[in-house]
């Protein structure tokens, strides 16, 4: 429980769809088959990369949390 949230498997399970969704999402971009025009690509990419990185340790956080059974908060 993390602020008077429940952690259930479901949710563990949808963050870490959307991080897989978001990794396909840098490799795509990163290989410019999504394409954007000048300076933007790498800024979107950079920034997607560490949107990347905040999703996945959130991910793994709430994983620890659901493994754990801590209650935070």
């Amino acid at each position: 429980m993390v602020f008077g949230y429940v952690i259930t498997s479901n949710l563990v399970v949808v963050v870490g769809i959307f991080t897989f969704l978001l990794l396909v999402f840098q490799v795509l971009e990163g290989k410019r088959v999504i394409r954007f025009k000048g300076r933007t690509h790498m800024k979107v990419h950079r920034g997607s990369g560490y949107l990347l990185v905040g999703i996945a340790a959130f991910h793994g956080f709430l994983a620890l949390v659901r493994i754990n059974a801590w209650a935070i908060g």
